[in-house]
């Protein structure tokens, strides 16, 4: 979810009680069809709505703490404006640049000039090579951030109602539906048994695009597809298959990169890392599907 300075700005002014258009208009400093066009914007994006000249804030959890947020910290609204609050909701978890670029969806450059001003308010705190929202301080933002990302999981327009989405970008997405995927196609966990990988799912996993035709999936995109799975809803049952995947077909994955990757990797040669399986675990389970496995 992104929301223009002028956009905050707006619901800044609805803080204050300002809902008048021309009020808020002499505010900000721009003419009362700027704001029109604004609220607009604000309507499609479920913040507000007008009525008879008056903008109408939205009477929901995600409008009422935006608007307590921007009236405790103004400072904050060129950190949240744009690419900001996509940037601040990948931070929820610790990252490298290169993750939150490719979460985020933005480029490197904007994330390093975003990181620069966040650090500089304790926004966001450095650990190591990774960096994470600075929740000690900055409390009720990860409270808006958790909430917005709860709503972009459920709500998009390339999917059908009463999905979970797991990642999303201008070109696809990723979620679950265990009602049927409508325009989507299978990928993930839920084709794992076409490689040999057979495993019993409470719910359907699928890719959607906007790009027209299709491309046909690789290994390498299923098993990325089933990463972004496993980054949310991660399970011990979610990494054993995909271990057994990488081990089946390393060659065509060896390409990719990423923190669950590398982690698995480190349980392939023997190491033991919280929160995943044993490699004995792991090569229990192979066995079962006749997959050969050695400590890399």
């Amino acid at each position: 979810m992104q929301i223009s300075r002028t956009e905050l700005q707006t619901i800044a002014e609805l803080a204050k009680g300002n809902t008048s258009i021309s009020v808020v208009a002499e505010a900000l400093n721009k003419s009362e069809k700027h704001i029109y066009r604004i609220v607009q914007k604000l309507e499609e994006k479920d913040f507000a709505a007008l009525s008879s000249g008056e903008i109408v804030p939205k009477k929901s959890t995600l409008m009422v703490r935006l608007t307590r947020i921007l009236d405790s910290y103004p400072n904050l609204t060129p950190v949240l404006a744009d690419s900001g609050i996509p940037i601040l909701v990948s931070l929820l978890e610790a990252k490298t640049v290169d993750e939150i670029t490719e979460e985020a969806d933005v480029k490197k450059s904007t994330v390093y000039s975003f990181l620069k001003k966040a650090l500089k308010i304790s926004l966001v705190k450095k650990d190591g090579e990774r960096y994470v929202l600075n929740e000690k301080l900055w409390g009720d933002v990860a409270d808006l951030l958790r909430e917005i990302r709860d709503i972009e999981r459920l709500l998009d327009p390339r999917v059908p109602y009463n999905s979970v989405i797991y990642y999303r970008d201008r070109d696809e997405v990723i979620y679950s539906n265990k009602y049927g995927g409508d325009s989507g196609e299978k990928t993930g966990f839920s084709v794992f048994e076409k490689e040999g990988i057979k495993l019993l799912l409470p719910t359907t996993y699928y890719y959607n695009s906007d790009k027209a035709p299709k491309k046909e999936l690789t290994r390498e995109d299923i098993f990325r597809h089933a990463l972004y799975v496993a980054e949310k809803e991660t399970s011990v049952k979610h990494l054993i298959f995909l271990a057994l995947y990488y081990c089946k077909y390393k060659e065509e994955l060896k390409d990719v990169k990423h923190k669950i990757v590398e982690n698995l990797k480190l349980i392939l040669q023997g190491e033991m890392i919280r929160g995943y399986p044993a490699f004995e675990e792991i090569k229990e389970k192979a066995e079962m599907y006749g997959i050969v496995m050695r400590m890399n």
